[in-house]
């Protein structure tokens, strides 16, 4: 019950971070870069405490994903988005592809463990990657448009991230 209530509030905070980063073009914040990294850190630290709340229950996602932000945020750190908006687009795909295998693994966990849930996460996994796609896309266009197109991005995951605990909490009620 611990883990599931940890993966809720952590899916919560994904969500608001996603809300928040939408509403940043409208207080005149229109620095990609900065709020690229900024997402990126808050999901490594949210992840980071997720792992650590639910070490016992050895589940490592919280710690990948931890690990593929900061690898992300290294990437960023030496990439010029302002010259050429295609690095935006090719680290937000290099995120999501990292974040792709690390779902695909807790799939591979579920499915040998003999446990339904593993086809749900295999549709969210799917409108993780699509969800991706297009907002790798669409980060062709002025500062603004990138900045809520990754919001809409970050709020989607969140939101799909909120699928696991809830049809986890729900089955453990059966």
């Amino acid at each position: 019950m611990k883990k599931i209530l940890v993966d809720l509030i952590t899916a919560v905070f994904l969500i608001i971070t996603g809300c928040v980063v939408l509403a940043l073009p409208i207080m005149g914040i229109k620095n990609v870069k900065i709020v690229f990294l900024i997402v990126l850190a808050l999901y490594g630290l949210i992840n980071f405490g997720q792992f650590i709340l639910t070490f016992k229950d050895k589940d490592l996602e919280g710690l990948f994903t931890a690990i593929a932000s900061v690898i992300t945020i290294i990437i960023t750190v030496f990439t010029d988005f302002k010259a050429v908006p295609l690095n935006l687009a090719m680290t937000l795909f290099v995120w999501i592809s990292f974040m792709s295998l690390i779902k695909l693994k807790k799939i591979d966990y579920y499915h040998d463990r003999k446990k339904k849930i593993w086809l749900l996460r295999m549709i969210t996994l799917i409108l993780f990657i699509l969800s991706g796609l297009l907002s790798v896309i669409n980060l062709y266009y002025e500062s603004e448009v990138q900045i809520l197109t990754l919001g809409f991005f970050f709020f989607i995951h969140g939101i799909l991230e909120l699928v696991d605990p809830i049809t986890n909490y729900l089955l453990e009620q059966k």
